[in-house]
């Protein structure tokens, strides 16, 4: 099994999951790009992977009149890009530090949450399409969404979510036809910063989830490259939801 394609780049990569399917899909050896708002988390994480295939970008997704301009910046770098995960997003609790519950919000945190967590994520699965359309590229493209989809959470958070599966499966179903693998992976609460609140050691017991322990990011990085690879086209258009059995969930 290998990657379908190889030139990969990577929207939330300097840190949490999309650090750990970067560091995945180098050790296959594909060339990769990290995007995200901040240059010194980005370099960061490029300096502890320490890879000769691995480049970085400062972008804010939320700038999607210059998403092209991205992708086309990114591919001058790696030669091409045919592959996108988009695993940029806000968490609740991360930007607020507050929880997710209807007060815990104000209409200015509802504005820059709902801007990255669901306008940017239309836009940037629709313009990853044209992208790769314009170019003729049979490429790929996974989402990172989140079992918040599938939980009763009245925020903004998991409404975002729950979209961005609806959005991978239709998207997924109509451009399959031109050989663009679209998928989805919704973890469960998987040990990255965005559940630092309350998760503080990787070995901490977890009830929550049927399998008591929260999930790794190398676990998620395994699965995207499942869905990513020459095998996983024959999933299109569906988001596996990898939750360890998590019993808020009601799918």
């Amino acid at each position: 099994m290998k990657l379908r394609n190889e030139n990969v780049l990577i929207f939330g990569g300097g840190s949490g999951i999309g650090k750990a399917i970067a560091v995945r899909f180098l050790e296959a050896g594909a060339k990769v790009c990290i995007a995200g708002r901040s240059r010194e988390k980005l370099e960061a994480a490029a300096e502890e992977i320490g890879s000769e295939k691995l480049w970085c970008h400062a972008f804010d997704i939320a700038d999607v009149d210059r998403h092209e301009a991205c992708f086309e910046a990114c591919a001058e770098m790696l030669g091409q890009v045919d592959s996108f995960v988009n695993a940029a997003a806000l968490g609740t609790g991360a930007f607020t530090g507050r929880g997710y519950e209807p007060w815990d919000i104000t209409g200015e945190e509802w504005d820059a949450l709902t801007d990255v967590n669901f306008k940017a994520a239309f836009f940037l699965i629709r313009n990853e399409v044209d992208y790769l359309r314009k170019h003729g590229l049979r490429g790929n493209i996974l989402n990172i969404a989140s079992n918040a989809a599938c939980m009763d959470i009245i925020g903004s958070y998991g409404a975002a979510k729950e979209a961005v599966i609806k959005w991978t499966r239709a998207f997924g179903k109509r451009f399959g036809h031109d050989g663009i693998i679209i998928n989805g992976i919704a973890p469960g609460a998987t040990f990255t910063p965005m559940i630092a609140r309350y998760a503080h050691s990787i070995d901490q017991p977890y009830e929550r989830h049927a399998i008591g322990r929260f999930i790794r990011p190398d676990e998620i990085a395994e699965l995207a490259f499942y869905l990513m690879s020459d095998y996983g086209q024959i999933v299109c258009g569906h988001t596996v939801v990898a939750d360890g059995g998590d019993n808020n969930a009601t799918l």
